[in-house]
């Protein structure tokens, strides 16, 4: 038996070693020996082993990279594409767009018929309250039809004071409105003046000013006419009550702060809106010059009717739904979820692809210089998509407005400002959640267009914006000094600019010249400079201004027509490196004598002088010469895109996007 077993090891060592000499000592050697030495691969199924893992991950990692990238239609060849998770999720931003529309719309009726009220509601009380007021007050403040409400003498301001006074204690009888003073409804006043030696005041020299604040009741006096209460007011009284000589002549402002309640019936429902109006009716003239300007403001702010002792159903945000509400904040958590994970996959999908370039990208962009082990930073800040920043500003915003404007505005009192703030925040996430849907406009160059040349021109346009607007802010600083004291438009520097801006389209230029008061200034300095001054600023800004800046947008425009008739590997390529591209791919080195140069030019030794030193490196980015053959090869572009897309790439389908190819009829856009 022993034989027998020796035998057949040495017969499994001469198949291993090919040694025909036996080893008796050794029986089971050779079987130990030829398990050990099949175990080690050879070089190479090694390097077929590496070849198959760097296809594998590159292949995958092209799948993550067009899932990240790709858009949800595409376009080309006669065949349209849709790509399956990115149609839902533009199914979801539609949806939530066209429910955010809906209630804009309606919110925005309710907010209207809200701010009706309370402007009616303050031009009632300016009849109301100021002495003299009439309707022609109440046009629009440009062009001006009018000067300022005021008055001039003190028997008109005292009378105004009386008016506005009495007024106020009459209001619920001789208001058409419903107006009604509850407990904490009062007047009270405040002035504000001056002493001054010249008026006989007990202290030499300087100037001192006081704030006093009183009730309105020792001048009121009240009489019984039939069965209502008449009320009038004299603020002489008040003033001897307060020891205030010469009040009037002293006098900065006058303020009386009042309070009232009143209802607002709504004709095409049984509801009712209960307010309570807070107001100002001021008389200014804080540097006494003679001219006291009469002013009235409201705060107004909607209340529950039971606070008014009123059992009536309160009018509330009548169109706003709770119903569409709700589905508006649904959908943009979705969409906020949605986009936050995207982001996530963002973040992943580039750190596979900088680990991946790191370790091969020698490997598929062929040889590059030894300092070269990754892609440009251009390359990766393609992961930062716009886009998402503009989805995720929006959902933010419109879910703050959305949850206010419906669920909040019950049980609260309201004001219009509180109002038109949330309508600031609905409004800007309406605009970036219809412009997030430009995104999905990528399918065809038509539709891309847009959003393409202002990427193209924007540093352009930038940099002579900064210029313009160092232009601009002298012509600005120059009208509002010179021409500030007489003309309307250029009165405060706020103005100023806002005319000038105006004035870039060429517009009311005659209306700018004509409205200038010159008469009022010394001489005719004011009056022929202004026509210099505005002449000048029309041709400079309307003419060449304007003009230069459509040029660069035209610039970009063709930049980007041409940039999508070029070969797909070329998009991303500088110009130089495009033309040489071109030219080594439509020739080869027995042809022509331009490649044989640029080969030897890469293979030549010594440093040459720094022109040829410069463009050897520049070159060494796209050729690769080998020194043995002096052959030459043409790289790929340092690109993502000239990954993604490689042409030998396996045409796998992504198992979430599918292709409809129509070859009978045109698919009409």
């Amino acid at each position: 038996m022993s034989a027998k077993y020796k035998t057949e090891s040495i017969e499994i060592r001469h198949v291993i070693d090919g040694d025909k000499k036996t080893c008796p000592d050794k029986e089971n050697s050779g079987i130990q020996e030829r398990v050990h030495t099949a175990s080690i691969p050879s070089h190479e199924e090694q390097k077929q082993e590496a070849d198959e893992s760097y296809i594998n991950e590159a292949t995958h990692l092209r799948k993550l990279l067009k899932l990240y990238f790709y858009a949800a239609f595409k376009w080309k060849n006669n065949t349209c594409s849709f790509h399956l998770i990115y149609c839902f999720v533009f199914l979801i931003q539609v949806i939530k767009v066209s429910l955010i529309t809906d209630q804009i719309f309606k919110f925005s009726y309710d907010r209207g018929n809200f701010s009706s009220v309370v402007n009616r509601g303050h031009l009632t009380l300016r009849h109301l309250l100021l002495q003299g007021w009439t309707a022609s007050w109440e046009t629009l403040p440009y062009p001006p039809a009018h000067g300022d409400f005021a008055v001039y003498t003190i028997d008109d301001l005292e009378s105004g004071i009386n008016f506005a006074v009495s007024r106020y204690y009459n209001a619920e009888e001789e208001a058409i409105g419903y107006y009604v003073r509850m407990k904490e409804d009062e007047m009270t006043a405040t002035i504000k003046y001056f002493t001054f030696p010249g008026f006989g005041d007990t202290q030499d020299e300087g100037i001192n000013t006081f704030d006093i604040t009183f009730p309105t009741d020792a001048g009121l006096t009240s009489t019984n006419v039939g069965n209502k209460t008449v009320y009038s007011y004299n603020v002489t009284k008040e003033f001897a009550h307060l020891n205030l000589s010469q009040p009037m002549k002293r006098m900065l402002s006058t303020t009386l702060q009042f309070s009232l309640h009143s209802v607002r019936l709504h004709r095409d429902s049984k509801l009712a809106t209960c307010l309570q109006v807070k107001g100002e009716v001021i008389y200014t003239d804080l540097d006494n010059n003679g001219q006291v300007n009469v002013d009235l403001e409201t705060h107004t702010t909607r209340i529950e009717c039971k606070t008014m002792n009123l059992t009536l159903e309160d009018w509330e945000l009548k169109s706003t739904l709770k119903e569409v509400g709700g589905a508006v904040m649904a959908f943009c958590v979705i969409s906020l979820v949605i986009t936050l994970l995207a982001i996530s996959f963002g973040l992943y999908v580039y750190w596979k692809t900088k680990m991946f370039m790191k370790e091969h990208i020698k490997d598929f962009y062929g040889h590059r210089d030894e300092e070269k082990e990754d892609l440009p930073p251009s390359e990766y800040f393609r992961f930062l998509k716009f886009w998402d920043i503009t989805v995720i500003v929006s959902d933010i915003l419109t879910l703050v407005a959305t949850d206010f404007i419906t669920y909040k505005t019950e049980d609260r009192e309201l004001m219009i400002e509180t109002l038109d703030s949330q309508t600031v925040w609905l409004g800007i996430g309406c605009v970036f959640a219809w412009t997030s849907i430009l995104r999905f406009f990528k399918f065809n160059i038509k539709f891309h267009l847009l959003f393409s040349t202002l990427y193209r021109a924007f540093w352009d346009v930038m940099a002579y914006l900064i210029c313009v607007t160092v232009l601009f802010v002298g012509f600005w600083v120059c009208g509002y000094v010179v021409m500030g004291p007489y003309h309307v438009k250029f009165r405060t520097p706020e103005a100023a600019a806002e005319t000038l801006f105006a004035t870039v389209n060429g517009d009311e230029i005659y209306a700018t010249l004509a409205i200038l008061e010159s008469k009022k200034s010394g001489g005719r300095w004011i009056f022929w400079f202004s026509r210099f001054y505005i002449g000048l600023y029309v041709a400079i800004f309307s003419i060449v201004v304007i003009n230069l800046l459509i040029a660069l947008f035209m610039n970009a425009y063709d930049a980007i027509k041409e940039l999508y008739a070029n070969r797909q590997e070329e998009k991303d390529v500088r110009p130089v490196e495009k033309a040489v591209r071109r030219y080594l791919t439509k020739y080869d080195s027995s042809s022509n004598n331009l490649l044989v140069s640029i080969k030897g030019l890469l293979t030549q030794r010594g440093s040459g002088s720094a022109e040829e030193t410069e463009l050897k490196y520049e070159l060494l980015k796209i050729v690769s010469v080998d020194k043995q053959e002096n052959d030459g090869k043409l790289l790929k572009p340092l690109t993502l895109k000239s990954f993604i897309e490689y042409k030998d790439a396996p045409k796998e389908c992504c198992c979430f996007q599918c292709s409809f190819i129509f070859k009978y009829f045109i698919f009409v856009l």
